[in-house]
């Protein structure tokens, strides 16, 4: 139900956040999924996933979308990102930035797999927003998914992560986060899957 934010003559409706999902890892998982499908009929098209002291020591982190329950995508991320720090700097340096083309996931801790020395986590800000409004449901219809963050990364260990880009292939069912390649080597972190209305 939506506040009504009124100057004492006229109102008008504010739409606020909605949790859909929150939860946390506190031990070995390959991988969480998130449906949103509902939330899409009922007019949510700007999604926020918060993710805090994710632990993936080894793996990379990702997130897929799902076009129906348990059905992650295969291809079909597009995307360019960037991971640099405390031991490369500069981005200018190839190294530190690169990008993927009909990929099978968006790679949030860009290409990197956690090294966490036992005590510095991941924290990322993701946004997934749908274009247009809720009744562009069809799969042709591309969100566009960024996110920044911070994670102590293989070769850059502490990073500044940014990254952006879009899903071709249908994910209206919800995302996935978890491994990049399914391992259960997720093993710490909370999440919290916000939903706001459109207009």
């Amino acid at each position: 139900m939506p506040l009504l934010i009124t100057d004492g003559t006229t109102a008008r409706e504010q739409h606020t956040g909605v949790i859909f999902h929150e939860g946390k890892i506190t031990s070995g998982t390959s991988h969480v999924d998130l449906r949103w499908d509902q939330a899409r009929t009922a007019g949510y098209g700007y999604f926020t996933l918060d993710l805090s002291g994710i632990k993936c020591e080894g793996k990379e982190l990702a997130l897929f979308g799902l076009s129906a329950a348990n059905t992650p995508t295969t291809v079909g991320s597009y995307q360019g990102y960037f991971a640099h720090g405390e031991s490369i700097a500069s981005l200018s340096n190839s190294s530190t930035s690169d990008n993927t083309n009909n990929g099978a996931y968006f790679r949030l801790s860009a290409g990197r797999n956690g090294s966490h020395a036992g005590r510095y986590f991941g924290y990322f800000k993701v946004n997934i927003v749908f274009p247009v409004d809720s009744s562009q449901t069809s799969a042709n219809v591309a969100p566009s998914v960024w996110w920044h963050g911070t994670m102590r990364t293989s070769g850059v260990n502490a990073s500044h992560i940014a990254g952006g880009g879009t899903q071709t292939m249908n994910m209206s069912y919800g995302i996935r986060i978890g491994t990049d390649d399914g391992s259960t080597d997720w093993t710490l972190g909370s999440y919290v899957l916000t939903g706001y209305k459109e207009g």
